[in-house]
């Protein structure tokens, strides 16, 4: 805590992301790309152009974790873009709930190798200060929910890694769970209970009273507009992709069709010459 107070952590925890600032960014180059023709719709054209699949893909990623952090059920409380202080990175998330409290920062590393060996953390061999930074987050996430709740709350850190080719894990690191976004909801519905339900309710009241703190179940208008408008565009693209499988099924059959039929009457041909 006092590293903290004395701004030994500033640097680290300026490295914080907004949590589905992602889909902002991609709505946002989305707005300059007209409708989709109807001859477009109906091949089965991405509605996504190239230049801009990168920032879906990493907009899906961040999209999945707030899914499956909002599926952890009623007992569960998940605050996102948690405000700690001025020129000070807001928290990702904090979860709160039977299994204890949790930080969680998300990295995107979509189709990298990634070789985990205690505090160590390479990316396609290249070290990366991931596990470092979210141990300063849980340093961060317990001094403000203590002085939150007024007395001592340890703050368990996690590290989502969004789509990698591989996760090798040589040895865990010490305090930080790495998980991929499938593993978050299992992992921690398999922890044990550290927290009753009063206690939990304890947090909810404390935090309703602070201000900024953004309950992913009651979004802002903001969020919960730009949210549906990434799911229209997400249902867009599956679509899509729908309408090219079937164009490719039915080019198959056919192909099959016409290959039966051919080989039918060059099979007939030859028995009655």
């Amino acid at each position: 805590m006092d590293a903290l107070r004395n701004g030994a952590l500033d640097q680290s925890s300026r490295t914080s992301r907004h949590p589905l600032s992602t889909v902002d960014d991609f709505l946002a180059l989305q707005r300059s790309i007209p409708p989709q023709r109807l001859v477009s719709r109906l091949i089965g054209r991405n509605p996504i152009p190239a230049s801009h699949r990168a920032a879906y893909r990493t907009a899906c990623g961040d999209v999945a974790v707030a899914d499956v952090l909002g599926q952890l059920g009623a007992g569960w409380l998940i605050f996102r873009a948690v405000p700690v202080g001025r020129d000070i990175g807001d928290l990702e998330y904090i979860a709160i709930g039977p299994a204890g409290v949790f930080s969680v920062a998300v990295r995107h590393h979509s189709g990298g190798a990634l070789w985990i060996d205690g505090g160590v953390l390479l990316v396609d061999g290249e070290r990366m200060p991931y596990i470092r930074e979210a141990e300063f987050e849980a340093v961060r996430a317990s001094q403000l929910m203590s002085d939150v709740i007024g007395s001592r709350v340890e703050v368990t850190p996690c590290l989502v890694i969004v789509e990698p080719k591989s996760l090798t894990v040589a040895k865990p690191p010490r305090r930080v769970a790495v998980l991929t976004p499938r593993d978050v909801r299992p992992w921690l519905k398999d922890l044990p209970r550290v927290l009753t339900a009063e206690r939990v309710e304890a947090f909810r009241s404390a935090a309703s009273r602070q201000e900024g703190w953004q309950d992913t179940r009651n979004p802002t208008v903001a969020v919960a507009d730009a949210l549906d408008r990434f799911r229209k565009v997400h249902a867009e693209v599956n679509q899509a992709r729908h309408v090219r499988l079937t164009w490719v099924t039915g080019a198959l059959v056919l192909f099959w069709l016409m290959t039966v039929v051919g080989i039918g009457g060059f099979t007939t041909s030859l028995l009655f010459r």
